[in-house]
């Protein structure tokens, strides 16, 4: 079983379907996704199956349906969508409820470092790096996963390799959501320990290596130019650091969510080549704009529940709260949360979690975390 396990969390959490439909060529993409559900498939017939994931269950149901009344498109690949979510929000449920922080945290590190390989060995004219990800915001979201999963960890030398990896990593894709969730977590440590302030010490001497890098190979990236004229103190052109902003493309749905907020504008419609050119770039914008406010409504609570599970248990599993931020947070400039599976895994994973850790506090004579 566990050889399973591993391939289908390094398909899915590595990003290896979309990474070599991107790099590989689309046969052999598409039979890694197609591959991935039927181990999922075979995973949930042998295991010994649980409590189903049930807002992850409502919530596709909510969403996909909902959605279908106001879709145009092909039929059958909106089936093929559907029945996908929901063998990963069943099947992929059980295989994340036997994965542990190790685990998860060892498959983290691998896809940042394909981050590393990245800058190392296919330069980038655009200057940002992602990896297995392809997208760079998206590389960035796995390091501040990885990052915040980190202070989970009792070995206190894994925790501090992790720290380095997924800071350096998370740097080079030049994201800012990346960089604003890393200085806000580590705030959070603070309540933690007082010592963790020390963490900001690293970050300048992970910042160091990137200048290092930079004179290797060059970071040709507008945003790390205004980066180092920020430490040199040179001047800072504000525009550039500003452009591209997520809330000028929010803005373009708006009026669409007032014209149908009950039952929305139908499923693909804030996604690229919807309703608009671009996708929304948001996946509570994506919820309620193509299928209403009540799935919007459910998905919300979902990010809400896992946020205020984090506070209440903090003292106890300070990772939990401060991957729910980054997740949540996210999910403000990403619309993919229904097909990007690696985010799926990762948002159940966190259920999960709240789950051991609050079984753990009523009875603690029990080891209920896989090692």
């Amino acid at each position: 079983m566990k050889i399973l396990k591993y391939s289908i969390l390094a398909l899915i959490l590595l990003n290896l379907p979309a990474a070599t439909l991107k790099f590989g060529g689309g046969g052999v993409g598409s039979l890694l996704s197609y591959f991935s559900l039927v181990l999922m498939l075979l995973y949930f017939i042998l295991s010994k199956k649980g409590k189903a994931n049930v807002w992850m269950i409502v919530i596709g149901l909510s969403y996909y349906l909902i959605s279908a009344f106001q879709y145009t498109g092909d039929f059958r690949f909106f089936v093929t969508l559907f029945l996908k979510f929901f063998i990963v929000a069943i099947c992929g449920y059980e295989v994340i409820k036997d994965t542990s922080k190790k685990e998860l945290f060892y498959f983290l590190v691998i896809g940042a470092l394909s981050i590393l390989m990245h800058t190392l060995f296919f330069t980038s004219d655009y200057g940002r790096y992602s990896g297995f990800y392809i997208n760079p915001n998206v590389g960035g979201f796995i390091c501040i996963t990885g990052y915040g999963l980190s202070y989970g960890l009792k070995n206190k030398k894994m925790k501090l390799i992790g720290q380095f990896l997924f800071t350096l990593m998370g740097l080079l894709t030049f994201s800012r959501t990346f960089i604003a969730l890393w200085l806000l977590i580590n705030l959070l440590s603070i309540f933690i320990n007082i010592k963790n302030i020390k963490i900001f010490v690293l970050g300048a001497v992970i910042l160091s290596t990137l200048f290092i890098i930079d004179e290797f190979i060059g970071l040709n990236n507008p945003r790390f130019q205004q980066l180092k004229a920020l430490v040199t103190n040179e001047q800072v052109d504000r525009n550039q650091i500003s452009e591209d902003s997520r809330t000028e493309t929010w803005a373009r749905f708006y009026d669409y969510i007032l014209e149908k907020p009950i039952v929305g504008n139908g499923y693909g419609a804030f996604q690229g080549g919807g309703v608009h050119r671009l996708g929304s770039h948001n996946t509570y914008l994506l919820v309620i704009g193509e299928s209403g406010i009540v799935p919007f409504l459910i998905f919300t609570c979902l990010f809400l529940y896992l946020l205020i599970k984090g506070i209440a248990l903090f003292s106890v599993a300070p990772n939990i709260l401060m991957q729910a931020i980054g997740i949540s947070v996210f999910l403000l400039a990403n619309h993919n949360f229904f097909n990007f599976y690696y985010i799926t895994f990762l948002t159940m994973w966190l259920q999960y979690q709240v789950i051991l850790n609050e079984k753990k506090i009523h009875q603690p004579e029990k080891n209920l975390q896989p090692t």
